[in-house]
């Protein structure tokens, strides 16, 4: 089912592909894996084939030289759209991912796609006197590239217990840290910069596409609001999820994949 793909400046990127019917591609967050979908994964594949990807430079796929921006993977993720010959896939995006589709919206536009799951993204990332519902003012994005350069590990050790409600258990705590470690200081630290950086609030609401908004209740890193925010400006409701923070696929995989998969089964 793992399969690699090339793209067109011969970077790589690792997927897995399972399950027929609708296309759906599963889109991870910065410095993050497709590992962290797998409670999903096999659920959603009974109703649908299910394409987990690996961002170019994370997970498995190689680390890039270049291309570690959210509009390059909008582009990596397109080009194997096309080359898997995908109709009418819905994307779902967790964290950075769903940048990833807005990005892709912004530069392809919607046609080619069926819907949009956002998991637990607001547009902008970065804080200012403009977007108060942003992660990380100047100060703090400035001390997390620092730290990172220092000691990746020890950053990701600090934000990976952030994304849950409740306590990791050791050894998934340990496997997650050594997932987003993959990527590795240069390639990650490129990337938390470029993504926080980014600004899709001209994107969201300007499109009729089928969006479908999640988020956990207890989410310690992208405010409540922010989602609030996405889902006024869509024209959608938010689907919350109680027992959740940044990762309801994880902490709540039941409820997530039967709420994610019957709103896919009906586009």
């Amino acid at each position: 089912m793992t399969s690699t793909h090339t793209l067109p400046d011969g970077a790589t990127m690792v997927y897995d592909d399972q399950g027929a019917g609708r296309p759906v591609v599963l889109i991870h967050g910065m410095s993050m894996t497709r590992r962290f979908f797998e409670r999903n994964v096999g659920p959603l594949s009974e109703r649908f084939r299910v394409i987990a990807v690996d961002l170019r430079s994370h997970g498995d796929s190689p680390i890039s030289d270049g291309g570690n921006t959210v509009g390059q993977f909008a582009r990596d993720v397109k080009h194997l759209i096309d080359t898997l010959g995908l109709e009418q896939p819905v994307l779902a995006g967790w964290s950075m991912g769903t940048m990833v589709i807005w990005d892709y919206i912004r530069q392809f536009g919607t046609a080619s796609i069926a819907g949009h799951v956002i998991i637990s993204q607001g547009p902008r990332d970065f804080a200012g006197d403009d977007w108060p519902l942003g992660a990380l003012p100047l100060a703090m994005l400035v001390e997390i590239l620092a730290g990172a350069q220092g000691d990746y590990a020890a950053v990701m050790g600090e934000i990976v217990p952030l994304m849950f409600k409740d306590e990791l258990a050791p050894d998934d705590l340990a496997w997650m840290v050594a997932e987003s470690c993959k990527i590795g200081a240069n390639a990650g630290c490129c990337v938390i910069f470029d993504q926080t950086m980014q600004d899709y609030r001209d994107v969201v609401g300007s499109h009729e596409l089928p969006t479908l908004a999640t988020w956990g209740r207890d989410e310690k890193l992208i405010s409540v609001a922010a989602g609030a925010w996405v889902a006024e400006h869509q024209g959608i409701e938010l689907t919350m999820f109680e027992e959740s923070g940044h990762c309801p696929m994880w902490e709540e995989p039941e409820r997530f994949n039967q709420v994610v998969g019957d709103w896919i089964a009906a586009r």
